[in-house]
Parts: structure tokens; sequence; C-alpha cells
């Protein structure tokens, strides 16, 4: 067929042939616009390389991995490789809701800040570094108390526990010996009057401020 049709107005061509209307600048729609088949396609471009497709009972499909933006080209939705959905932005993403259900794994590169608490609800047993419900490969800093319902475990040798704010006392794990006080520290009892401590090398003092038993 060819496109020889009766035109109704200027700039607007109906060919009977191919039962295509053809509007050659814009078109304003004075009510709400069909597109009355299943798979219909609805294609943006002068090459029509932008499109939306009616999935029957369940989407639109836009092409390939173009992109769906908001505001400018670097706030965009697409597809960026089978089976994944990139949401980008290039300042900051915000959702808000009272409840954010996610299923799955998270992969996060950066900083995650919480600003209120952080509950796992996971109740699995640390035996290791590398198992229980919050594991980490790093330090862990606490700014205040640290409670734990059951064992503390220390797994290296030579594990130190500093007290202090500038850890002046110190326990240190000896392999298969002991536990090592540090220089000439305390073991103190009930009070600073009843301790015991090396005084010098060699020298080890049990000392009460009123008797020994």
């Amino acid at each position: 067929t060819t496109d020889v049709g009766l035109e109704v107005d200027a700039g607007l061509l109906y060919n009977p042939w191919t039962n295509k209307l053809t509007v050659s600048g814009d078109a304003s729609i004075g009510d709400d616009l069909f597109l009355a088949s299943d798979a219909a396609v609805l294609n943006f471009g002068a090459d029509s390389d932008v499109s939306l497709t009616h999935v029957a009972d369940t989407a639109l499909l836009l092409n390939s991995s173009r992109q769906l933006q908001f505001g400018d080209s670097g706030t965009y939705i697409h597809q960026s490789a089978d089976g994944v959905l990139d949401l980008v932005s290039d300042t900051e993403i915000e959702i808000n809701a009272t409840t954010i259900d996610i299923n799955g794994a998270i992969d996060a590169s950066s900083t995650i800040t919480a600003a209120g608490r952080v509950i796992v609800d996971d109740a699995t047993d640390a035996s290791s570094t590398t198992d229980g419900s919050l594991q980490t490969d790093g330090g862990l800093s606490v700014a205040k108390d640290v409670v734990a319902g059951n064992d503390v475990k220390l797994l290296s040798d030579a594990a130190v526990l500093n007290f202090g704010a500038d850890s002046d006392v110190s326990v240190t794990h000896v392999a298969d010996t002991g536990l090592l006080l540090n220089s000439t520290r305390q073991l103190q009892f009930g009070d600073s009057g009843t301790y015991s401590h090396q005084s010098a090398d060699g020298v080890l003092d049990l000392v009460s401020d009123t008797e020994i038993e």
C-alpha cells in the first residue's frame, strides 16, 4: 500500500488501506485516549528508539535499557542488565513510608547510617568471627554499654582486654598459660586497700589495710 489517503485537515492524514492515522504536527486530545488492542505500542522519537508496549493484564514495558527520567537526565529508572533494575540519582534517593519491606540480600558499597535502632531478629549463635546474626570484617566501635546475654569470646592468642580512657590497665591472654595483668597494676578486692600485684620482677604482693587471712 501507499500513503495515499483522505486529508481531513492540514497535517492530518487517514489512510484506509493501512488503517493508519498520520499527524505531522502536534495532536491535542480533548478527553481519554484508548489504545484498544493488546500489545499496543506507543513509540517516541524520529526513529521510534523509545517505546512503551502494553503487556496484557500485566504492565507497560519500556524497551531495552531505555530510561524513565525525572526532572533531568541525572535521575532515572532503567534496566541496566537482565534482571537488574537501577534507581539512579546524581544526589539522593529518598524513600518515605511507615514500613519499608525488603525481601532479599542488601549489598551496600558505602556507609549505612540509621537514626533509629537497628534490630536483628535472626537468632544464629556465633562460634567464630564469620558467623552469628551480626558479622563484621573490621573493628567494632561502641560508644555506650555492651550487654551480652551469653558468652564473650576473645578467639585470638594474645588477645588483650583493655580498660580505661587511655587503656592504662590491660589483661593479656598468655597462650595455654594464663592471663597477664600489665606492669605493676593491681587486682583489687572490695576497695583500693586490698589487692594483689607485682611490686618488682619476681615479687608478688598480697596487700590488705587490715588483715590477710
